[in-house]
């Protein structure tokens, strides 16, 4: 659990964790440097089972999550966010569905419940056996579940890369034995105004620092879904255009070219979407 800020909302989300029917857990709490009183309200709790962990400094929700899953211990893992909570049975209905599925499963996944709707808040998915082509051409919305630690090794989110947590998850659920449950297992908290640990970074940044650092996931999304590979860099090639940075504009269009994709027409138009275009921004969009 990534925590930044968030004394007013662990309380209600240690204690969903606390709460569970299924006993045998631990969590870890990742402190990312908050200055709020995170840490004496953490240490506060007697349980054995609740563990603090602290960054001096904010370093933001991947890292976070990097430093959880160093400490973690157990066999099965997840992530909660800290403003979320886990529904009294959740635990026990993914652990009894490896049981009684397949106790060779690598991953279980499950819906949420909007908090102020209660509605589910994932689309696109059935109960049953998924994989990752399945997930990224068809699920929207916020989903959850466990998997197994043997999935995900030593690897770990890239902290350059601000947002796009999906380069990680795709790549441990790639060829995982994979189970969806069509159930709300988790609350997903939508009010606040304190949705993120630390500062966000721009869409053009995000982009931005993925072709910089990880080329090679953009390789394994067009592996596994060339409909999602081709959507993912269009939006990539409209936010370098609408940043003036000519030179990753043609990189992702060449991209697209490539995949028989790229036509000028059409990502004007889609940039018009967004807003008028000046004169200057259009004539970056390459030919």
């Amino acid at each position: 659990m990534a925590a930044y800020q968030r004394a007013g909302t662990l309380p209600r989300a240690i204690g969903s964790v606390l709460a569970q029917t299924h006993g045998d857990f631990e969590l870890i709490v990742v402190d990312d440097g908050s200055t709020d009183g995170t840490r004496e309200l953490v240490t506060s709790y007697a349980d054995v089972r609740v563990r603090y962990v602290a960054h001096e400094r904010n370093r933001g929700v991947t890292a976070a999550k990097n430093t959880g899953f160093d400490h973690a211990r157990g066999e099965w893992i997840t992530t909660l966010d800290s403003d979320d909570e886990l529904v009294p049975t959740a635990l026990e209905r993914l652990v009894r569905a490896v049981r009684e599925v397949d106790p060779l499963l690598d991953a279980v996944s499950t819906n949420c419940v909007d908090s102020r709707t209660g509605k589910l808040t994932g689309t696109g998915l059935r109960e049953g056996p998924i994989d990752v082509r399945t997930v990224i051409d068809h699920a929207r919305g916020e989903h959850w579940g466990i998997f197994h630690a043997r999935i995900l090794g030593k690897r770990r989110f890239d902290e350059r890369i601000k947002g796009f947590e999906s380069t990680l998850w795709h790549r441990i659920h790639a060829g995982a034995r994979w189970y969806h449950l069509q159930q709300g297992l988790r609350v997903y908290h939508t009010e606040g105004d304190d949705r993120l640990t630390g500062p966000s970074a721009s869409d053009y940044e995000r982009y931005k620092a993925l072709f910089e650092c990880d080329p090679e996931y953009l390789s394994l999304l067009r592996s596994w879904s060339s409909r999602a590979f081709r959507r993912f860099v269009w939006n990539a090639a409209g936010q370098f255009v609408l940043a003036g940075d000519q030179a990753r504009a043609a990189q992702a269009t060449a991209m697209l070219r490539a995949d028989g994709a790229f036509a000028r027409p059409t990502l004007l138009a889609a940039l018009r979407r967004m807003g008028p275009i000046p004169a200057a921004v259009a004539k970056l969009v390459p030919r």
